[in-house]
């Protein structure tokens, strides 16, 4: 053997042996910087029969070796220390060492690959991390972040993407000129932290997934110009990329089985009109791109004297086309295409299901594919319909956005956007997105608003149109990837929640998303507590009906705001259990308004609003005109006074919803329909408020409301004018009797009167007076008591009907009696705050009396202000 082989040998042996002991140190928490295998050890090739013994786990901390003797007499027994504490190494897909520690979040897509979706959350991404996770860089005007998380306050576009808590993935990028988003979710079953470190991930083969970005340009220092998509789909992690689609395909338990037959429901757009619905002349079934002679059974309808078939009102007609058994081209088995050719007229609505369109029971679930627009009832929107039958599989928007911020006095905001929505024929033969037959659907939706400051004159103006059908919507599976077509709540994700008060919760119960708001009062929270302002001990009695509380709180009634869609509910206190889109769905039209500042804080406006619903023949048009003044005088006070007066012809329904304190609750949301008392109707409303300030101890306010619905036209012959006034003057004054004792009397006056619009409705008028004693004496700094006198004349001047409603309350005195004691100390670093006492009220009818009485103690701790 040559010196140089020798050598080359020797090198190599020192080669392989450092080798060798960066594998070991893998073993003895030496961090190695590249994964390397374990190599070969010099030391152990040796011939011989004895144990080859690998360095100790723990080597280099304690310098055991596995045949040395152990004696701890002199040297203490140190305990193991547990190694997994400090997680595990990890390398990136070039080999890179990232970091020995734990992989918090795993989102991989293995494709082709059964349970190829996989997605895993440590329980450590809940217990340290509060189930968010923030990457960020920056240099100079470039920064970035990708945010991870379980509750991300997400928005794109109001017509596009807005949720208060977006489970996923937000990856952002600004630049003084540029801004761009990317979103990116599992949104069926997008997981949670797990349980426990032994916990699976949820690996699933048959998702949902979600994509979207949003990309924003700054052009000159005042205009914005964004452009946004957002798509949402199915995915088979069974099947490779390719054969996978942004359109979405139909696999696992969402295609298992064959169609073997389709049922067509038609059905009045308007019912509530109990005329002239949809008329059907013909029907043909095509299927794969031929007429076939298969005739429906036909169920319901009435026949009309032309020997058609109409569904006017509640009346419904079914077409059900049995293809198991009478397609006979051939075998049913092997379909990719079903389409429907009908000729319809007049007011209708077409749904249809099938044997695989179902709810968990196996139930029939219809769905719907498409509305005539506006009531036509004279034939005359006579058509061809068509439409090819499929399972939803995909729901894309994408839009274009302009922001104009100052340019010469005027501010813009507008925005146009495109859905489509995707749909595929279920068949279990085949399961590519070229052998899955594709049906899609087109709609659209935008706004512009501009404003216009050139003082003393201002202006508005808004133009809107939100398509009927207008989806920001989609199916998801569950684990197993089954769909109820029927359960929104539990399989479906919402692109635009439904938020009214604009808090962290969702107002509707979604599936994997905070539990849905229960308690939704928007315009009506207004010190953000999450608390009603009508209620803010949250107990079981609105405060405008508690003793001493209801000095400082006035009944809704006594409210003042717009009421742009006339149906008596002050719009800012609107819930409407609908998507946060900045216009309603089904609505288009426009809104301008002009006004001048005669002087500062005194305007006059006038305006004109036009809409109508696209589905159905109603509008609204309101010609109106607002005053307001809303000035501060010092040392004296504060004047309001507001008074809109608008002529309106709105025959369109808007049913919301409100929150309400029924007896022994703390509220509910109960759904208001609308009266509709508007359809040609003057309506005038009038506001007036001044609060005192200008006696120092001294405050007094006083409210006027004077609202009138004067009917015009035929409307005289349905409804009658209505009158509602209200008034509520209260005063207070705090006497100062000692350096430790407060003496406060206050005295409040409520008067309503209401005249209803319906004919023959129970009138309102009714006054209250109440006087308010207050006795407060501090006899330690910390500590006090208070004595307290309430006594109320309530006069119903309406006597009691036969049938009263529930909230009839007959003529009364009422007495209250309160005693408390307070005392504020420091307990354990908090604050903490003992009330208790008692309370005492009788109420005296005519002829008969209530007395109740209450005892409290109360502890409550909080950190100091």
């Amino acid at each position: 053997m040559s010196k140089v082989t020798k050598l080359s040998l020797l090198i190599l042996g020192v080669l392989l042996s450092s080798v060798s002991f960066s594998g070991a140190q893998i073993r003895t928490g030496v961090t190695p910087l590249t994964p390397i295998g374990p190599g070969t050890v010099i030391g152990a090739l040796e011939p011989s029969l004895r144990k080859w013994y690998v360095p100790h786990e723990l080597y280099l901390q304690y310098k055991w070796q596995p045949w040395q003797y152990s004696n701890y007499a002199k040297t203490r027994y140190e305990r193991y220390t547990e190694v997994e504490l400090e997680g595990m190494r990890y390398y990136d897909i070039y080999g890179n060492y990232i970091t020995k520690g734990w992989k918090i979040v795993d989102w991989t897509q293995n494709q082709p690959a059964q349970f190829g979706s996989m997605l895993y959350k440590h329980p450590y991404y809940n217990s340290w991390f509060g189930n968010v996770l923030v990457s960020s860089a920056s240099k100079g005007q470039f920064y970035t972040a990708v945010t991870v998380g379980d509750q991300i306050r997400t928005t794109l576009t109001p017509l596009t993407f807005s949720k208060p808590a977006f489970n996923g993935l937000q990856w952002d990028f600004l630049t003084d000129k540029y801004a761009f988003t990317v979103l990116a979710s599992r949104v069926s079953v997008p997981g949670f932290a797990r349980p426990d470190i032994y916990a699976a991930g949820q690996d699933m083969t048959h998702v949902t997934n979600l994509y979207g970005f949003r990309g924003v340009v700054q052009v000159g220092a005042p205009v914005k110009l964004g452009v946004t998509y957002v798509n949402a789909h199915h995915e088979n992690a069974a099947a490779d990329f390719g054969a996978n689609s942004l359109k979405g395909i139909l696999s696992g338990p969402r295609n298992t089985g064959f169609v073997q037959w389709i049922e067509i429901k038609l059905s009045d757009d308007s019912p509530e009109d109990g005329e002239k619905g949809a008329l059907l002349y013909s029907e043909e079934i095509w299927i794969d791109g031929k007429r076939e002679p298969i005739a429906p059974f036909v169920e319901g309808g009435i026949l009309t004297p032309e020997g058609l078939l109409e569904a006017a009102g509640d009346e419904v007609i079914t077409l059900k086309y049995d293809i198991e058994h009478n397609y006979l081209t051939k075998d049913y088995k092997l379909i990719k295409n079903i389409s429907f050719v009908l000729v319809l007229a007049n007011d209708y609505r077409i749904e249809v299901t099938s044997n695989l369109q179902t709810n968990t029971a196996g139930e029939p679930v219809f769905l719907p594919v498409v509305n005539a627009p506006g009531n036509v009832k004279d034939g005359s929107n006579q058509k061809f319909v068509r439409f090819k039958y499929g399972l939803p599989t995909g729901n894309e928007v994408a839009g274009v956005s302009l922001e104009v911020d100052d340019l010469m006095g005027f501010f813009v905001r507008a925005e146009y956007v495109r859905n489509r929505r995707f749909r595929r024929f279920p068949n279990e033969n085949w399961r590519t997105k070229d052998e899955q037959s594709l049906a899609t659907d087109h709609s659209e939706a935008y706004y512009v608003t501009a404003s216009k400051i050139a003082y003393p004159w201002f202006g508005y103006g808004e133009i809107f149109k939100t398509d009927y059908d207008y989806s920001t919507w989609m199916f998801v599976g569950n684990e197993r990837g089954d769909i109820d077509y029927s359960d929104l709540e539990h399989y479906s994700f919402e692109f635009v929640d439904d938020n009214d008060d604009q808090d962290r919760f969702p107002d509707w119960k979604r599936p994997a998303q905070p539990p849905f708001d229960r308690y939704v009062f928007p315009g009506q929270d207004v010190n953000n507590d999450l608390v009603w302002d009508f209620n803010q001990n949250d107990n079981l009695q609105p405060d405008y009906k508690e003793p001493f509380l209801k000095y400082n709180v006035d009944p809704p009634q006594y409210l003042f705001g717009m009421d742009m869609n006339n149906n008596t509910v002050v719009d800012r206190f609107e819930d409407d259990h609908a998507p946060d889109y900045p216009f309603k769905k089904d609505h288009a039209g426009y809104n301008f308004y002009g006004g001048v500042e005669v002087v500062p804080n005194v305007k006059f406006t006038v305006g004109y609003l036009d809409e109508h619903l696209l589905s159905k023949d109603k509008t609204s048009r309101v010609k109106y005109g607002l005053f307001t003044l809303d000035k501060d005088w010092g040392g004296l006070g504060r004047l309001q006074i507001f008074d809109m007066a608008k002529l309106v012809k709105d025959n369109i329904p808007d049913d919301i919803y409100t929150w309400v304190q029924p007896p022994l609750s703390k509220g509910i949301s109960e759904k208001s329909s609308d009266p509709l008392v508007c359809q040609n109707t003057f309506v005038n409303t009038a506001y007036l408020q001044f609060n005192y300030t200008g006696t120092p101890g001294l405050s007094f306010t006083n409210k006027l409301k004077y609202e009138t619905y004067t009917q015009r036209g035929s409307q005289r012959d349905r409804l009658s004018d209505s009158r509602s006034f209200g008034i509520v003057n209260k005063a207070d004054y705090s006497v100062k009797l000692s350096k430790r004792a407060t003496f406060i009397p206050k005295w409040k006056s409520m008067y309503y009167y209401l005249t209803p619009p319906q004919k023959g409705a129970l009138k309102k008028k009714e006054l209250s007076e109440i006087l308010f004693l207050i006795f407060n004496y501090r006899f330690l700094k910390n500590s006090a008591i208070e004595l307290g006198y309430e006594g109320t004349r309530f006069k119903n001047f309406i006597e009691r009907p036969a049938s009263a409603p529930p909230d009839f309350v007959e003529t009364h005195w009422g007495h209250v009696l309160a005693f408390q004691f307070t005392n504020i100390s420091d307990y354990l670093g908090y604050q903490l705050t003992c009330k208790l006492g008692f309370r005492w009220e009788k109420l005296k009818f005519e002829y008969t009396s209530r007395t109740n009485s209450t005892i409290f103690v109360g502890m409550y701790a909080g950190a100091r202000d």
